[in-house]
């Protein structure tokens, strides 16, 4: 038995049982960038989501697989989605180049992914969604496991 839960092969969730809440893929949604394992904010209607940016500070998701289909299965718009909100061991996309140890905080970054938190200004760089649970300095995107639990962005400091 593995001490420490491994990467899921088609799956978002790699230990847990995280609140979820079932909503819709929002208009303003890039269908090409809605993945499973992808973060995702409120879209322009009620219970409506689209891929996350750079720095979010606002409320947060992530995509999980459906029943139906594979990690790789993208969803078009006004598909039912189940987001993961609560907190988990979760398999999320690294942004290339991003050199992180076990334990940084992680930020969002464009598409959906995440990024390490930088050294800077406290309510600049968006809500910290959790922390890496392995180490990785690759060229190319990968995924890896968080531990996915968000925190509210603090206030700008003045």
């Amino acid at each position: 038995m593995p001490q420490f839960p491994v990467k899921p092969t088609n799956q978002i969730i790699a230990y847990g049982d995280p609140l979820k809440t079932e909503m819709k893929v929002g208009a303003n949604a890039t269908p090409a960038k809605m993945l499973p394992g992808k973060i995702v904010i409120f879209d322009d209607a009620d219970f409506t989501v689209k891929e996350s940016g750079a720095k979010a500070g606002v409320w947060m998701g992530v995509l999980d697989v459906a029943a139906n289909k594979k990690k790789s299965d993208a969803y078009a718009v006004a598909d039912p989605v189940m987001i993961i909100e609560g907190e988990a061991y979760l398999l999320l996309t690294l942004l290339a180049s991003e050199n992180v140890t076990r334990g940084d905080r992680l930020v969002t970054a464009a598409d959906g992914k995440v990024a390490k938190l930088a050294v800077g200004a406290m309510g600049s760089q968006g809500r910290v969604v959790g922390e890496t649970l392995e180490t990785s300095n690759a060229t190319t995107d990968v995924e890896i496991l968080v531990h996915w639990n968000p925190s509210h962005e603090p206030a700008a400091a003045s």
